[in-house]
């Protein structure tokens, strides 16, 4: 299971806001001239890429909107090295899955030459690499539309023909939904049950005396996540006594942590299964073999 890749470094995140704003500014004013010189030619038939550079979180949170907003179109995913474990779940929903080479200004050009696409929706919320990418593609050919979201920055906004407003007041879930149709159509959290009745629903549980613990969260800064060892201890102990059989999730990495912490407060009959499976396998093993699971705040706790 690979979810011990990072999201991404300080460094990193130094250059995007730095170095990527003066891109930006740059292919703004391009595209400017473009739209002022250049017509592109009516299309009867759109074919949509979905761009997706965040944390798996992110792409289970907008496939689920995907689900429900595009379910009857021909719909590509476009996603970074960091998503493409998750991304391999969706198979069966989308036309094709390809990982974009975010070293490579044209790499979702090249993407959207071999599929024929038309039509892009760059989920990127913040950083200015998902913007940059797809104002290249729209730039360099003549018969791409692209719609992204309004935030703070208009610099960032520019490169899109469509936007529609990223909600800070709202779910996630909420904001994907918007951008896939275009326009506002989910105001508040409140509305979110008109559209996903599933959220608010009731489950009933497996009564298998079986717990999932997901101790560690990923991404930069990810210590702020993280819930004091001895409290997981003196949960784990008391599910214990309660007669529950406790597990262990995590990426490969997490791997030793989670044997250290077994050995340190003598956690014997707890399974270890960090690293053991996929994403697919461990949400089966959750939905058929755990009662319920705790975890951190993580991109895992969206396959429950």
């Amino acid at each position: 299971m690979k979810l011990n890749e990072k999201r991404g470094s300080s460094a990193q995140k130094l250059i995007d806001q730095r170095i990527g704003l003066v891109i930006l500014l740059v292919l703004d004013g391009m595209l400017f001239l473009k739209r002022f010189f250049c017509r592109g030619k009516a299309i009867e038939k759109d074919v949509e890429l979905l761009v997706c550079f965040g944390a798996f979180g992110d792409l289970i949170v907008l496939t689920e909107a995907a689900k429900k907003q595009k379910r009857s179109r021909t719909l590509y995913l476009a996603c970074s090295k960091l998503n493409f474990s998750c991304a391999q779940m969706y198979r069966d929903f989308y036309a094709g899955i390809e990982v974009v080479d975010l070293r490579n200004p044209w790499s979702i050009y090249l993407i959207c030459r071999r599929w024929g696409i038309n039509k892009i929706y760059d989920s990127t919320q913040w950083a200015n690499i998902g913007p940059i990418e797809v104002g290249i593609a729209k730039l360099l050919s003549s018969r791409i539309t692209t719609v992204g979201f309004a935030t703070s920055s208009s610099v960032r906004g520019y490169v899109y023909d469509r936007l529609v407003s990223h909600l800070r007041n709202v779910h996630e879930l909420a904001n994907f939904f918007n951008l896939l149709g275009e326009q506002e159509m989910i105001p508040s959290n409140l509305a979110l049950a008109e559209f996903f009745p599933n959220l608010y629903s009731s489950k009933s549980l497996n009564k298998t005396r079986k717990i999932l613990f997901h101790l560690w969260p990923s991404g930069n800064r990810s210590y702020l996540k993280e819930w004091p060892q001895e409290y997981w201890v003196e949960l784990i102990r008391f599910c214990t006594d309660l007669g529950y059989a406790i597990y262990l999730s995590g990426a490969p990495s997490d791997k030793l942590r989670a044997d250290a912490l077994i050995e340190k407060y003598g956690l014997l009959e707890v399974i270890n299964l960090a690293g053991v499976y996929d994403l697919k396998s461990l949400s089966d093993f959750v939905s058929n073999e755990v009662e319920f699971a705790v975890s951190v705040n993580t991109g895992i706790l969206h396959l429950w």
